[in-house]
């Protein structure tokens, strides 16, 4: 099932009516370059930021070669009004073991609106019913709050604190690893349906 995901095509995912996620192209280096280097965005990203627009194409780039080269997929989080990019969800996929790591990263701006919530439900439910995958994982240091209450609002279940997972700037970090798997799914449609009686 995954490699038929491959060869359909980049899959346009509908958020809502005002947001779509779809395939980053070079004309998003610049929004991608202006909401990615600010110190907020970037505060628990164990990532290096580019320094100028010409290290944001390259990333650019490398998200794109993701999907083409069989290994994940990367979309771009756009405004439908104008199609600027305002964050990005992405799919790290391992096509072995059915399972991606999930990664996601949105402008200040656009903070604390529901949208983010929005766009991964849209992945998750993508990655499990279209893609075929069996587990997704997302982790995130346990400062970021945000990023911590909006995966166990999905749905996400917090499977324990993995110890110096993260080397990033000559330091190495701990983070929270988090997943969904469809017996996670299943667990949670018992207990509402149980409660329901």
């Amino acid at each position: 099932m995954i490699n038929s995901f491959y060869h359909a095509g980049f899959p346009i995912l509908e958020i809502d009516e005002e947001f779509v996620l779809r395939e980053q192209t070079l004309e998003d280096c610049g929004p991608f370059f202006e909401y990615y280097t600010d110190p907020e965005v970037a505060r628990y990203i164990l990532a290096t930021n580019p320094r100028n627009l010409s290290e944001a194409s390259a990333e650019i780039h490398y998200c794109r070669s993701l999907f083409r080269y069989k290994c994940g997929i990367y979309w771009a989080l756009a405004r439908k009004e104008d199609n600027c990019m305002i964050g990005a969800v992405g799919l790290y996929i391992n096509n072995q073991h059915y399972r991606a790591e999930l990664c996601y990263d949105m402008a200040r701006d656009y903070w604390n609106k529901g949208i983010m919530g929005k766009a991964l439900r849209c992945v998750v439910d993508f990655s499990l019913m279209e893609i075929g995958l069996h587990r997704i994982e997302a982790i995130t240091v346990k400062e970021n709050g945000a990023s911590v209450a909006l995966l166990k609002k999905l749905g996400f279940h917090h499977e324990g604190s993995l110890r110096n997972y993260r080397h990033f700037n000559g330091k190495s970090h701990n983070v929270e690893m988090f997943a969904m798997t469809h017996e996670y799914l299943l667990q949670e449609s018992t207990i509402v349906f149980a409660n329901a009686g």
